[in-house]
């Protein structure tokens, strides 16, 4: 197993993490939102978009960390 010695690899990793997981929540209750729209049911689809946007953010950081590991 490989030793993070280099603080410019935590910081990339923190990064990493943080970025996908904001990308990830965005992008979920953006598409939430314009779904809200276009069928006219106001909070539903902007809570499943917040929801998966945050399950795909969650897995998309696992996926991170592990090859960090």
């Amino acid at each position: 197993m490989p030793k993070i010695d280099n603080p410019w690899r935590a910081i990339t990793l923190v990064t990493l993490i943080g970025g996908d997981l904001a990308i990830c929540v965005v992008g979920g209750v953006l598409l939430g939102k314009y779904l809200d729209g276009l069928f006219a049911t106001n909070p539903l689809f902007l809570v499943v978009g917040l929801l998966l946007g945050l399950g795909v953010g969650v897995y998309s950081v696992y996926r991170i960390v592990r090859g960090y590991l």
